[in-house]
């Protein structure tokens, strides 16, 4: 079947299904409406890599913003969002790669919805695209006033801004601007090393924030900024170059997890400039960090909620959308779970960027649902001494410390556990003295010691690996995890 016939059969399924409504979300938006402009610029300033030439840096803004005025319209549908995906680097491309890209991209997130998350996404991939969003187009941008909060939203490793279209939309309805930029490398959409392309994405924050004011003539009262998964480092760095940012927000932000120990070696990274209100929202798994960054900010004003219902993955509004075009009347607990995440941030950021008093902040704190968000204490101040002492080279200041403070830091080995493997594919040998150390301090636990064997194997270290891992086995007979991780090794030899 040539490629001709194919389009021309595809076209005519896709006009043949029938339409079905479909609701942008059941929040309750705010008294706003909420209007979308994208801005196609360059930053001349730094070379790209774009196929096999070298171009300057393309930057297309995504800027969502509150309006008063009671003008129709033109009602947006996803799919004005979705295109601008496929022309973020290149803003020359064929309305032909444009639907090609955007129907094959919600294609496939429509399919692992499904085998993931088991949403119902029965409805066929152009009815998502076809579906309408809470954004308008066309607002003047000369209504907006001064009395509106910026936020600049850092998207994840290499994605579009619009995998966060909902709760931008959410805050804009509550008198919220809300700017942001796709996430890229340091020369390409690629983002190879974690330090380079956290730079990268602080840097464009900058130049679309410089862009807002100095192009778009965009007065506001405070900045915050929010991030998700990698987009939260870039947070982290950009408050701390920016005096003038008042509130930090991340979901599921990598600053809480592995990734704080190349946040923490970066040149902008400095403690000293953490007394800003910081609010990081974490995935459901269990004994999966010590929130290195959260227990590190010098402010007294932080918070730690937990999602039960979301991974990592779960922290972008796709999922949300795609239900909300589906048959299906019965929202799932990601969906519910979006939605208390989006009131959290609008609360958090009503309490520290408005102006006056607003009945949304007090929902931050009395609002929440336990089962879908759940506040948590996460004190670790001896543990995350330690972790930050480490990431200092200072194995003396860390030896002082595990003596003087035994009993808080090895009350349970799973605390070592989780900071030791922090520095597993960075600092080997720090992790292997933290193993050592848990197991002097829990002598008959096996995972102390599988914990040992499995840091030797990543060293090359294989006898002694198998001598730890013979250890392990004693305690633990027929444990099928030292079992795989001991065959391994022997195939080492």
């Amino acid at each position: 079947m040539n490629t001709i016939f194919r389009i021309i059969c595809l076209t005519l399924f896709i006009c043949s299904i029938p339409r079905v409504s479909c609701s942008a979300a059941d929040l309750e938006y705010g008294p706003y409406k909420v209007g979308f402009e994208s801005y196609k610029t360059y930053d001349d300033a730094r070379p790209y890599l774009l196929g096999g030439d070298t171009i300057s840096r393309p930057l297309l803004i995504h800027f969502w913003y509150p309006s008063q005025q009671e003008m129709k319209a033109p009602t947006l549908n996803f799919k004005k969002y979705i295109d601008l995906i496929a022309m973020r680097e290149n803003y020359g491309i064929s309305q032909s790669e444009i639907e090609k890209n955007s129907f094959n991209y919600i294609n496939a997130y429509s399919d692992f919805a499904k085998r993931s998350f088991g949403l119902d996404t029965s409805v066929h991939t152009q009815q998502i695209l076809d579906a309408p969003v809470f954004a308008r187009s066309g607002i003047p941008l000369q209504k907006i006033g001064p009395e509106f909060p910026l936020l600049i939203y850092a998207p994840s490793n290499s994605k579009s801004s619009v995998q966060n279209h909902m709760i931008c939309e959410y805050l804009g309805s509550h008198g919220f601007m809300i700017l942001s930029v796709a996430s890229a490398g340091p020369n390409s959409i690629q983002r190879n090393n974690i330090g380079e392309s956290t730079m990268a994405q602080v840097i464009d924050m900058e130049y679309i924030l410089k862009y807002c004011e100095d192009s778009l003539y965009i007065k506001y009262t405070n900045l915050g900024v929010f991030g998700y998964s990698s987009g939260g480092l870039a947070t982290t760095i950009f408050q701390m170059r920016n005096e003038s940012v008042g509130a930090v927000f991340t979901m599921d932000g990598g600053q809480e997890y592995g990734a704080y120990s190349v946040l923490y070696k970066m040149a902008d990274f400095n403690l000293e400039k953490t007394h800003v209100p910081y609010c990081s929202v974490v995935n459901n798994y269990e004994n999966f960090s010590i929130y290195p960054l959260y227990n590190s900010v010098l402010t007294s004003e932080k918070y730690l909620l937990k999602m039960p219902y979301l991974d990592h993955n779960g922290f972008i509004s796709h999922w949300h959308f795609f239900e909300s075009c589906s048959h299906g009347s019965i929202k799932s607990p990601i969906g519910i779970s979006y939605d208390y995440m989006s009131e959290c941030a609008l609360g958090f950021f009503s309490k520290y960027l408005k102006p006056a008093p607003s009945l949304y902040e007090n929902s931050f704190f009395s609002g929440l649902d336990k089962e879908y968000i759940r506040a948590v204490s996460q004190d670790f101040p001896y543990i995350t001494i330690l972790c930050n002492t480490l990431l200092d080279n200072n194995l003396e200041a860390a030896s002082r410390l595990v003596d003087d403070h035994k009993a808080e830091l090895f009350a349970e080995e799973t605390q070592i556990h989780i900071l030791a493997r922090m520095f597993i594919d960075s600092k080997i040998d720090q992790a292997i003295w933290l193993y050592i150390n848990n197991i002097e301090n829990h002598p008959d636990s096996w995972q102390a010691y599988y914990d040992l064997g499995y840091a030797y194997k990543e060293k090359g270290e294989a006898l002694l690996s198998k001598n730890a891992l013979k250890k392990a086995e004693e305690l633990n007979p027929g444990n099928a995890d030292i079992a795989k991780l001991q065959n391994e090794v022997n195939n080492m030899e």
